[in-house]
């Protein structure tokens, strides 16, 4: 049953169907060609392309195997038309010529233009409104791509994203402002992701992007330059200079780290969605399991941080823990960004990296006091920090404070602690 329903899901999968219709519009011409060609998607993709290619050509309905087993009588046929003929006859004419006259499965088959194909399947799998793709060709694509990236054990990261206080826009400028705001905001996504991405709407004022061979790193980078993009398009602020735009929150989970399946890692992204609308919208979260209360340590560490699309900044820490960092710095970031970290631990020789959530910036007489909380750092370098914290505890490493004589911290003078609650 599972085996049925897995060749049903790939049969119907729009971005395989994509692949075949692009290959029968631009693709080789030559059985030889063709050959080789569905050899390589069938190593990529399984027996299933078979299924596809015989289903978007006539519409008749074969397993993978059957479908396999008919292409290569196909093939036959194929060659031995051209040997009787004196024109060259294409794939559609040796499909049609097989199914008409030799398995007689097609009685009254309708010659259809390409163009016409493309255009009608574009038009089923895309969101009139937003031109994004819709609902269900993000359902096709996610079973596709996360079979893909659990085949080639690679990582595949979703993003779900919610505009914020639509409902309220909504009713107070009309049905119309917000579906010219949709639009904007759909433009705005599609321009901020790269070609290779898939973005969808999910449904309502809810968005889906996939980011296919993305870490989770690399998610942030891109989730948060989707927030930045859209926040500062100043969609909705027409009315008037007192009218704040729309901005966005947005949650991402990552395979196969966060979730084994696709239903998992829809369910995981719209989770940290539902916690970056509770920490008070306008943020990005990434998927965590972890809530716990962790001592802040006084210490210092040099360091530097760099926002989407920004130079890097110098930074000192006053204080750290495992869940957040406390630092100086002569550049304020904006509260609710997103922050990339390189900190150079003592007696280390690589840096420990991390992502950062900006949670409070305020002036002091060197530049900018800086709160943070850490939302993502790779399990190599979160086992190296939580060392650096844990020698700090025990006394045996030195910690230079602020204004201060550097001393060694001992069981008996420990540094000061306070708890901090992070998400």
């Amino acid at each position: 049953m599972k085996r049925q329903e897995k060749r049903q899901d790939t049969k119907f999968s729009s971005a395989v169907a994509d692949r075949i219709v692009a290959l029968l519009e631009e693709g080789p011409l030559e059985a030889a060609g063709w050959v080789k060609t569905m050899k390589r998607l069938e190593k990529e993709l399984g027996l299933d392309v078979y299924s596809v290619l015989l289903f978007v050509l006539t519409h008749l309905d074969f397993s993978g195997a059957k479908a396999r087993e008919h292409w290569g009588r196909v093939l036959d046929q194929w060659n031995d038309l051209n040997e009787r003929l004196q024109d060259e006859v294409d794939l559609r004419v040796a499909v049609l010529h097989y199914f008409l006259r030799v398995q007689r499965k097609l009685k009254n088959p309708a010659i259809v233009e390409l163009k016409i194909l493309r255009k009608t399947q574009d038009s089923a799998l895309r969101d009139e409104l937003t031109q994004l793709h819709n609902f269900r060709h993000f359902q096709d694509q996610i079973r596709t791509e996360a079979r893909r990236a659990e085949r080639e054990d690679v990582t595949l990261t979703l993003l779900m994203i919610d505009i914020d206080n639509f409902k309220l826009f909504n009713d107070t400028r009309g049905h119309l402002a917000g579906n010219v705001a949709l639009r904007r905001v759909a433009g705005a996504l599609k321009r901020a992701v790269r070609e290779t991405d898939s973005a969808a709407r999910y449904g309502g004022e809810e968005f889906a992007v996939l980011l296919p061979h993305t870490p989770k790193v690399g998610g942030l980078k891109v989730a948060e330059k989707v927030r930045l993009a859209i926040e500062k398009a100043g969609i909705g602020r027409e009315k008037g200079p007192d009218g704040k735009p729309l901005t966005v929150s947005i949650g991402l989970a990552t395979t196969p780290g966060d979730a084994s399946s696709a239903k998992e890692l829809i369910e995981r992204a719209d989770r940290a969605l539902y916690v970056a609308k509770s920490m008070g919208k306008n943020c990005v979260q990434p998927y965590s399991d972890e809530r716990r209360e962790h001592n802040r340590l006084d210490t210092v560490v040099a360091g530097q941080f760099s926002l989407v699309d920004s130079n890097s900044h110098v930074l000192t820490t006053l204080n750290v823990s495992e869940g957040g960092l406390l630092f100086l710095s002569e550049e304020p970031p904006t509260r609710g960004s997103l922050a990339q970290v390189q900190l150079a631990l003592p007696n280390e020789k690589e840096t420990v990296e991390g992502v950062l959530r900006v949670m409070r910036v305020r002036p002091v007489q060197d530049g900018y006091e800086i709160g943070t909380q850490i939302i993502h750092m790779s399990r190599h370098d979160r086992r190296r920090f939580n060392v650096f914290l844990r020698k700090i505890k025990k006394g045996e490493v030195i910690q230079l404070l602020p204004g201060r004589r550097a001393r060694r911290s001992t069981p008996r003078r420990k540094a000061r602690a306070r708890t901090a609650k992070t998400a």
